[in-house]
């Protein structure tokens, strides 16, 4: 019989990252967790926030979610893995449950309760900024056309 606790990590990475890198430390982890024993929950892209204070130098950096099914020897590698890996600035891991035999959870309950209570990836900031720029263009030219259309 099989004792697991629910845990949840969420990790900064550098802001440049591109997708295929986030796909390649999504695997890693994967592998990781499974190695273990452990079962993946969900994994989110939470996108490019501007951080509290800098750290490394960087003053942004891509949220990630990742909450999982494990013992304290998943989270020993999970967490070795995060630290090994060079595009990760930083992270935590925070116990959800006690623990408990894994008969007891359904794993597609947890899918789903994970589904309504963690958000999923917002527009980043940048986006939102740039996007919001251009609109107020828009704006400007079509003022600009209206003056034309009353003289």
């Amino acid at each position: 019989m099989q004792l697991v606790r629910k845990y949840e990590t969420v990790m900064i990475v550098r802001p440049e990252s591109d997708d295929t890198l986030l796909t390649r430390l999504q695997e890693r982890l994967a592998g990781a967790l499974e190695s273990r024993g452990g079962t993946e929950i969900k994994f989110v892209n939470w996108g490019k926030r501007k951080l509290s204070y800098e750290i490394d130098k960087h003053n942004k950096g891509v949220y990630l979610y990742y909450a999982y099914l494990g013992g304290q020897a998943t989270v020993a590698e999970l967490e070795r893995n995060l630290r090994n890996h060079d595009a990760v600035i930083r992270y935590q891991t925070v116990r959800l449950s006690e623990l408990a035999p894994f008969d007891t959870y359904d794993v597609e309950v947890e899918k789903k309760r994970a589904e309504s209570l963690t958000p999923e990836r917002e527009e980043d900031e940048e986006e939102l900024y740039l996007r919001r720029s251009n609109n107020d263009d828009d704006e400007d030219d079509d003022a600009a056309d209206d003056d034309d259309a009353v003289a």
